[in-house]
C-alpha cells in the first residue's frame, strides 16, 4: 500500500516513472532487513530469545504510520493547493505516527526482553530505548516527501 501510495504521490506531482516503484519497494525492504538485523544482534548480545518473524511483523507496523503521512500529505496537497500544505501535514503526522510506531515498539520490546539478560551483553533498558529510537530514525529515512506540494 505504501509503495502504491508513494507512486501515486509522484504521479500526481508528474514526476511518475517506472522505476519509481521499484526504487521505493527496494529501499523499504532493504531498511526493513537491516533493521531486523540489527534488533537480532542485539537480542542475541543480550542473550534474550526471538524469532526473526516476530521482529518483521513488529518492525513492519512502521508502514501503517508512512502510509497515514503520505495520505494526509497529498490530501493536503492537493485539496487546499497551497504551497507547503502538503509537507506541513506530512510532518505534523510524521511527528504524531512516529511517536506512536516507538512507543509501540518500546512497549513490546519491554514487554518481551526478559528483565534478565547476559551479564556482559548490552543494558536491556538501552537496547528497548535504542530499539524504540530506531523507528523514529527508519520512518524519517523511508519517507517521500520530495513529490508532495
Amino acid at each position: 500500500t505504501y509503495v502504491l501510495l508513494c507512486a501515486l504521490c509522484y504521479g500526481t506531482a508528474g514526476e511518475f516513472e517506472a522505476e519509481v516503484m521499484p526504487d521505493v519497494m527496494t529501499k523499504c525492504i532493504i531498511i526493513l532487513i537491516l533493521e531486523v538485523l540489527a534488533f537480532r544482534l542485539g537480542f542475541y548480545l543480550m542473550q534474550a530469545p526471538t524469532s526473526f518473524m516476530d521482529l518483521f511483523a513488529v518492525t513492519g507496523y512502521k508502514f501503517l504510520g508512512l502510509t497515514v503521512n503520505m495520505l494526509v500529505g497529498l490530501f493536503l496537497g492537493l485539496a487546499l493547493n497551497t504551497g507547503g500544505m502538503g509537507h506541513k501535514g506530512y510532518y505534523a503526522t510524521f511527528l504524531w505516527t512516529s511517536s506512536a510506531a516507538s512507543y509501540f515498539m518500546l512497549k513490546f520490546l519491554a514487554n518481551n526482553i526478559p528483565s534478565v539478560t547476559a551479564s556482559t551483553g548490552p543494558k536491556r533498558d538501552v537496547m528497548v530505548l535504542a530499539f524504540a529510537g530506531s523507528q523514529f530514525a527508519s520512518m524519517w529515512f523511508l519517507g517521500q516527501t520530495k513529490v508532495l506540494n
